[in-house]
């Protein structure tokens, strides 16, 4: 996939390029998705509070930095973008195309996730972590909160890609209920259909 956002315009200048050619593209819907609209706070497994919270104007400069510090840059499908200008537009092309929420270490942005709405009432997955406070269960507890927004938003499947070698990225996917259904080039496509997660949660 080479894009996260809108659907590209003809002759719109695609500010926010995405991933590398090693995962298809497609196509965005222009159903407008519900912003998230609480907050809520975790413990990681270093007992580091995090406030997870929509997204805020005021911590644009935070979450700026927050990928300028990613290191290594561009090693999640070409992302975060190498070029420092590049980067900024296509973080400033999230936020204004899709639903986007942050995760707050005392006051700083450590992690976001950004949905992007696709058509059949799909949302596509964007996430990431910084590196500081990877594996640690903080992107465990965003999942698990986006996907209680997707079900009272009532989607019906959330879908993302992930790079088969991406071993980290995967095993966490896989634990908050999502399945690979397909490849494309060096990618894998996985979905978390929201029906069967809560048939999961009701057996529990």
């Amino acid at each position: 996939m080479r894009r996260y956002g809108r659907r590209k315009a003809k002759g719109e200048d695609q500010a926010f390029l995405g991933r590398s050619d090693t995962c298809r593209p497609i196509d965005y819907s222009k159903r407008e998705m519900r912003a998230f609209s609480s907050t809520q706070t975790i413990e990681s497994k270093k007992d580091h509070l995090i406030t997870i919270i929509p997204y805020e104007e005021r911590y644009f400069t935070s979450l700026l930095h927050m990928y300028d510090d990613y290191r290594p840059l561009g090693s999640v499908q070409g992302l975060p973008p190498l070029d420092k200008e590049k980067r900024h537009q296509w973080v400033q092309g999230m936020i204004n195309n899709g639903t986007n929420l942050l995760a707050l270490f005392e006051d700083r942005v450590i992690g976001h996730v950004s949905l992007f709405s696709i058509p059949v009432n799909w949302a596509e997955y964007f996430i990431f972590i910084h590196q500081d406070f990877q594996r640690i269960g903080i992107g465990t507890g965003i999942s698990l909160y986006v996907i209680d927004w997707a079900r009272q938003e009532n989607l019906s499947t959330i879908w993302l890609t992930v790079e088969r070698k991406n071993y980290i990225a995967i095993s966490l996917y896989r634990k908050v209920g999502f399945e690979r259904i397909g490849s494309s080039g060096d990618c894998w496509e996985m979905i978390l259909t929201i029906s069967k997660e809560l048939e999961a949660n009701n057996e529990k």
